[in-house]
């Protein structure tokens, strides 16, 4: 004798879902591998930004102290330009 319709549908509603729908992974493996993934790249991406953030403060420094040399070199000429001795103390 067949069950009535409540046990057939408890029946169906328990059992895994197939193989075709999730690539021959029960529901549970896909959970944890997508958690996983989800995992690797959060960590991928925060290696990503830690290379980024070194590489624009290396970048920053190159510049300021480029900017330093420009400006220490050329100072004898800016205040001969502008008529100035640094060195006298009147000025």
């Amino acid at each position: 004798m067949r069950g009535t319709t409540g046990n057939s549908l408890e029946s169906k509603t328990s059992q895994p879902a197939p193989a075709a729908r999730t690539g021959g992974r029960s529901s549970r493996s896909a959970l944890a591998e997508r958690a996983l993934s989800v995992r690797d790249r959060a960590h991928s991406n925060s290696e990503r930004y830690k290379w980024i953030a070194l590489s624009n403060t290396t970048l920053g420094m190159l510049m300021a102290t480029i900017n330093q040399s420009i400006l220490l070199i050329a100072m004898p000429d800016i205040f001969r330009g502008i008529g100035l001795n640094p060195l006298v103390p009147a000025n």
